[in-house]
């Protein structure tokens, strides 16, 4: 079986616009993954703040058993800072995960997108050579 001109060119382009998908997509990747991480890392330091006050609460609690005080009130709502730091990891890992996935998709949309756009060339080449003659 041989392929004509246009079929060979068609091949080429599809072979070499397939590394062009994998940079795009791993671009793509890393700087969603970079932003994922960054605001992991603020979380999980906002997170490790938390313990500590809840470890000064515990023992500020031993020591005087007011339940109406100022501390009582920054212990509370230390704790539910606590709890939505941890809520909030627990998604960024999960968006890890989901990142994950996404490069697939970008990977064969930027493959699908490559293409179609030397489709469209390779027409309008057809087009204006049809034309001229």
């Amino acid at each position: 079986m041989t392929l004509s001109r246009a079929q060979k060119i068609g091949v080429v382009f599809f072979a070499l616009s397939l590394p062009c998908a994998y940079l795009s997509a791993n671009w793509r990747h890393e700087a969603n993954l970079l932003e994922i991480t960054e605001q992991f890392k603020l979380e999980q330091s906002l997170h490790l703040s938390t313990d500590k006050l809840l470890s000064n609460c515990e023992r500020n609690a031993q020591k005087e058993n007011t339940p109406y005080g100022a501390n009582h009130q920054i212990c509370d709502e230390g704790l539910q800072e606590h709890d939505l730091t941890a809520r909030l990891m627990d998604a960024l890992e999960t968006e890890k995960e989901r990142n994950n996935t996404r490069w697939y998709r970008n990977f064969f949309l930027s493959v699908l997108i490559f293409n179609l756009l030397g489709l469209a060339v390779q027409q309008w080449l057809n087009f204006t050579k049809r034309n001229d003659t």
